[in-house]
């Protein structure tokens, strides 16, 4: 019974593999995790993450430890004769050259401006702008995706008709090989049918050929095993109002955004910072410097801080900051410009692919009845092979325009989704 289960599930694995149909939706999610830039996102998060909270860090108190031995050439004293004579005999102690100290500092933010905060938006600000570069080019990996998913099924339809021309071949190769052994029909008719099959062959290795390198670029990009049995289902239309935000945009306006908040940083430069601080050591002297001993000690205060030589460089960079807004800003509408003539474009091209498709049934059906005559003709002897394959190519030829007017259409409908902004 085990021997049978096992049997079972594996002829159903082989049929599986065989019978694997993968979607065009499916291979955008796959190579959108499989692609080695996607990394790059975790990469950008990480580091945003970590520079946001060493940014916040600073809102704690900063400690830092000193220590210091330094000998002067002089040192303070008073000096007895320039004292009135009834101080004269009153003996002040004079330190010594060399000093030593070591002690703590300790400072913490009392106002700062808003220059952490700003800091921090300007962190993830730059975050958001590599999330947006790694989506332009993930947008580039879909539309390879697509160009390769579709030439695929394009190769498909090809192999299709070919299978239908090789049907059309072979039977009027069987109807001429009995009128050869009759009689009635010449052997080169038959030499004729025979040397398009070998051609045809070749026609459909040269597209089955095709058709595996395809997949196997759409293996590397999805990182799935397919096979020269994989199926590829035929996506369906689109609908006009399914636009997706291009990232290209997405990337502007973040950059724009990144460019206020450094207006927004520039201002937190001018301002004036507030701090409260102590200061605790030991050192000889300490505090008073007229003991010469070691001895321990302490300051503690608010310091006030204002760099005014912001004010010097503020209306220059505000000025560069500007210029950089509107060189964004003339990117932004350019990309729009240009977006709004591919779409233009685009819809002109799908109008011309409807109306091509329109006529491709009516010329299919007429190169069907001439194909049709021909066969009749060819069997009652009046009209030689080479007569008959020129028509059922003309057919075949027919048939595979239609196929390309389809998958074109189809992928314009798609291209047009990711078109517009």
């Amino acid at each position: 019974m085990k021997k049978i289960i096992l049997i079972t599930l594996l002829i159903f694995s082989i049929i599986s593999a065989y019978s694997q149909i993968i979607t065009l939706q499916e291979c955008q999610d796959l190579a959108q995790q499989n692609f080695p830039l996607v990394r790059q996102q975790n990469l950008i998060e990480q580091t945003a993450k970590n520079s946001s909270s060493a940014i916040l860090s600073r809102y704690f108190p900063q400690v830092q430890v000193n220590a210091q031995a330094t000998y002067q050439s002089d040192v303070t004293k008073i000096e007895l004769g320039n004292l009135p004579a009834q101080m004269q005999s009153i003996s002040f102690p004079t330190p010594d050259k060399d000093q030593y100290k070591a002690f703590v500092d300790v400072s913490q933010v009392l106002y700062d401006g808003g220059a952490i905060t700003a800091q921090r938006k300007l962190v993830d600000a730059n975050s958001r702008v590599e999330k947006e570069k790694v989506a332009v080019e993930l947008y580039k990996l879909k539309d390879r995706i697509n160009q390769t998913y579709f030439g695929i099924l394009l190769m498909d339809e090809q192999l299709k008709q070919t299978d239908l021309l090789q049907n059309d071949l072979q039977t009027a190769l069987d109807k001429v090989n009995v009128m050869v052994k009759n009689g009635v029909s010449l052997i080169s008719n038959k030499q004729n049918l025979e040397a398009e099959m070998l051609k045809l062959k070749q026609n459909q290795q040269e597209i089955q050929t095709n058709r595996q390198s395809l997949i196997q670029v759409l293996a590397l990009l999805t990182g799935k095993e397919m096979t020269e049995n994989t199926s590829f289902a035929k996506p369906q239309s689109q609908l006009a109002d399914e636009v997706a935000q291009r990232p290209e945009l997405s990337l502007i306006n973040s950059q724009l955004n990144t460019v206020k908040l450094l207006n927004n940083q520039l201002n937190t430069t001018i301002l004036p910072k507030a701090n409260l601080f102590f200061q605790g050591g030991y050192g000889k002297p300490a505090l008073n410097m007229f003991k010469n001993e070691f001895e321990p000690y302490y300051v503690a205060g608010v310091r006030l801080n204002w760099q005014l030589s912001g004010f010097y460089t503020l209306g220059k960079d505000k000025d560069n900051l500007k210029i950089q807004q509107k060189s964004l800003e003339v990117q932004r509408d350019i990309f729009n410009l240009n977006q709004q003539i591919a779409e233009k474009q685009q819809n002109s091209e799908m109008q011309k692919l409807r109306d091509k498709l329109k006529s491709d049934d009516e010329i299919i059906a007429l190169r069907s009845e001439i194909k049709k005559s021909s066969s009749v003709q060819l069997e009652n002897g009046v009209l030689t092979s080479s007569d008959f394959i020129r028509d059922a190519n003309a057919e075949n030829q027919a048939r595979q325009t239609k196929s390309l007017h389809e998958i074109q259409l189809l992928l314009a409908e798609y291209n047009l989704r990711w078109i517009a902004p």
